[in-house]
């Protein structure tokens, strides 16, 4: 967390203000009746991810011996309680905290609580920021389960001397990554465990930090100004490793009884961890009934019981968000959550309150098996639709379960627009009409700011300081836009932004913006404008407050597109890749097109300026794939100059410089694969 300050400092603030939180809940339970009746027992449900190179190093026993040390732990029944001091006995804690493995997955389907995935061979993970890779599938590890109903713990291999990690909530971590990371030598007591982390403390350390507790010697390195927070858990210095013997003194706790090393929130040995002390459990209840208060009533650890028959539909593809054609063609996807196997079903959808869709579909799905089902297509006007598909008669009998039977998406089919196009964020609504979004992280994206524009009233922004997640995308995009067959294309806007580091800093991971061009709909894009760091930045110094620009600190930047448009239909987008650094603005953007000389549409090929004083340009309508070289030769057939075929420039150009040649006549060649043109030229002052 310590790490995540210092490259997010706005972190500090939201940190703070969870443990001002804290101290108020504290403070309220303090001034309680002493005669309050106990907190309620509680059970947890736990899915555990085990992410490996051989994901089944970690037994199912491993995982079942690390839940009975969790619950152990957590109501003070563990066998060595006995070991905690006399002096310390009265205020050992009982938090009434119980886990289980899930019972049932998000989606209502019976589960083991144990998910494994398999990664590339010895694949750790760091643990900075939490060790997010290993909490998405896409980066090689296993998405989270809804944090808001489990708790999620990932058993892997970290890289570096460490044995876990936790992201409480709270503390600013995104709700996908909120739980706990654990070596998978020190989970459980059996299997794969190692020597010294080997009785499950490490889980249930990791567990106290997620539910607001932090080490119980303040994370102050030594020097007594920093308490854990924690009224009867002793001042202490630094970490205790190994095994002391008690009791143990040390600069902030010099006189009897010292130090609890015991206490589970410390760093010693498994064997000589003990105990949550009463104020620590209390902290803990505070954290699950506030903060995590979701988790105390989920159905997680209730067991599923399927019906004979049940259908269900789970996703719908195909008609959500823009859409860029007015053809739909939905896709869902048919799971049977039923225990006989799925024959027939009929699925039937509908545009808004436009009449039904049906379609009969008949195969052989097993039980908890799914499928996609290809629905009739449809056309679209321009409008805002929603669509709902759902199921009827599972192997011709009534669903046992009608409340997973629907499905529904939201898509819209906007008008193009033919250039010029342009847009100024000066209507209240955002997105404008057409334009689109794409956020998928759901957190900071663009946003209109009504008070601050490039010489008018609002522009676009993304909050790059703000943002905690480093190298998120946040697209803005155009409508459909139809060039109508113009020969070129080009884009012009305004732009401002600053940096909240140093702009010299070498080896800095900067905000970064992007322009890319897009004509399948978002699908697949090409870049056309890349910056970041000094070539991006409008203020031209650090800047820690939030970037509001001056009038004088927009730049007007453009962008010649035409050779990623081509002829084509498209879209641009405007991408934020954020590293939190600070703002980035956008105003008044412009795409427009020029016309090509029509000779030069004509002829396909044209030497201009003919006569010419010195530099000459060879133009070709388009490029050609068969083109080997250009050469230049003068009257009495010496070669004077010549390029490569693949030397034609972006703009569609080669370039000649005929400045110290004498006046004359020269003649331009053109070599191409089976044939050859030559356009004569003359040259004269």
């Amino acid at each position: 967390m310590q790490q995540r300050v210092l490259e997010h400092p706005g972190l500090q603030q939201v940190m703070d203000a969870n443990e001002k939180k804290l101290l108020q809940l504290q403070q309220r339970r303090m001034m309680r009746v002493q005669a309050e009746a106990t907190p309620q027992q509680v059970t947890i449900p736990v899915v555990v991810h085990i992410v490996l190179d051989n994901p089944d190093l970690v037994t199912d026993a491993q995982v079942m011996s690390q839940i009975a040390v969790l619950n152990n732990d957590y109501n003070a029944t563990n066998p060595d309680i006995s070991q905690v001091p006399p002096v310390w006995q009265p205020i050992i804690g009982n938090s009434r905290i119980n886990y289980c493995l899930a019972q049932r997955t998000p989606g209502d389907e019976p589960t083991t609580g144990i998910v494994r995935v398999t990664t590339a061979p010895g694949r750790g993970f760091d643990i900075s920021g939490g060790s997010p890779d290993v909490k998405y599938d896409k980066s090689g590890g296993s998405d989270a389960w809804d944090t808001q109903k489990y708790l999620n713990i990932w058993v892997t291999r970290l890289s570096g001397n460490y044995l876990g990690v936790a992201a409480p909530p709270g503390m600013g971590y995104p709700s996908e990554q909120e739980g706990v990371v654990v070596l998978y030598t020190a989970f459980g007591t059996t299997g794969s465990v190692g020597r010294i982390y080997n009785l499950g403390r490490t889980t249930t350390h990791e567990i106290g930090h997620f539910f607001g507790l932090i080490h119980i010697w303040g994370d102050d390195n030594g020097a007594c100004t920093r308490d854990d927070g924690i009224a009867d858990t002793p001042l202490q210095g630094d970490n205790t490793y190994g095994c002391p013997s008690f009791p143990k003194t040390d600069n902030c706790s010099p006189n009897f009884p010292g130090i609890m090393f015991m206490n589970y929130m410390d760093y010693t040995d498994d064997a000589c961890m003990h105990l949550f002390t009463a104020g620590q459990v209390g902290r803990m209840r505070d954290v699950l009934e506030n903060t995590t208060r979701s988790l105390m009533s989920s159905n997680g650890c209730t067991p599923v019981i399927l019906p004979e028959n049940d259908a269900a539909l789970i996703a719908i593809n195909g008609a959500d968000g823009k859409r860029c054609d007015n053809r739909i063609l939905p896709v869902v996807t048919l799971r049977n959550k039923g225990t006989n196997p799925l024959t027939s079903v009929r699925i039937l959808y509908r545009l808004n309150n436009g009449p039904l869709v049906n379609y009969d579909w008949q195969g052989s799905l097993p039980s908890l098996q799914s499928t996609s089902v290809t629905l009739p297509s449809s056309q679209v006007p321009v409008g805002i639709y929603n669509l709902q598909a759902y199921t009827q008669l599972p192997n011709g009998q009534p669903d046992a379960n009608v409340a997973n039977d629907t499905v529904a998406s939201k898509f819209h089919y906007d008008a193009e627009v033919q250039l010029p196009f342009e847009e100024g964020f000066e209507q209240d609504s955002f997105p404008p009409p057409g334009w689109d979004l794409y956020n998928p992280d759901r957190s900071f994206t663009w946003e209109r700011d009504r008070n601050v524009g490039s010489h008018s009233k609002a522009s676009v922004l993304v909050r790059n300081k703000g943002y905690n997640v480093n190298d998120q995308i946040d697209d803005l995009i155009t409508p459909v836009i139809d060039p109508q067959g113009r020969d070129s294309v080009f884009l012009f806007f305004d732009v401002a932004a600053a940096v909240y580091s140093d702009p010299d800093m070498t080896g800095n991971v900067w905000d970064t913006l992007q322009v890319l061009v897009t004509k399948d709909c978002h699908q697949t894009l090409n870049i056309a404008y890349n910056k970041w760091g000094k070539n991006l930045i409008t203020h031209p110094t650090a800047l820690q407050t939030e970037f509001v620009p001056t009038a004088s600190e927009w730049r007007r930047d453009s962008v010649d597109i035409t050779a990623l448009v081509g002829k084509d239909k498209f879209q641009v987008a405007f991408r934020n890749i954020s590293n939190s650094e600070n703002n980035i603005y956008i105003d008044n953007i412009r795409i427009v097109s020029k016309d090509i000389n029509p000779d030069l549409r004509k002829a396909g090929v044209l030497v201009n300026p003919n006569p010419t004083d010195g530099l000459v340009w060879i133009s070709f309508y388009e490029i050609p794939t068969d083109l080997l070289q250009v050469s230049v030769y003068n009257a009495a057939g010496q070669l004077i100059a010549t390029q490569p075929g693949n030397a034609i420039g972006r703009n569609n150009r080669m370039t000649f410089n005929l400045v110290n040649e004498p006046n004359g006549v020269y003649f331009v060649k053109l070599i191409y694969r089976n044939r050859a043109n030559t356009i004569k030229l003359m040259k004269v002052r």
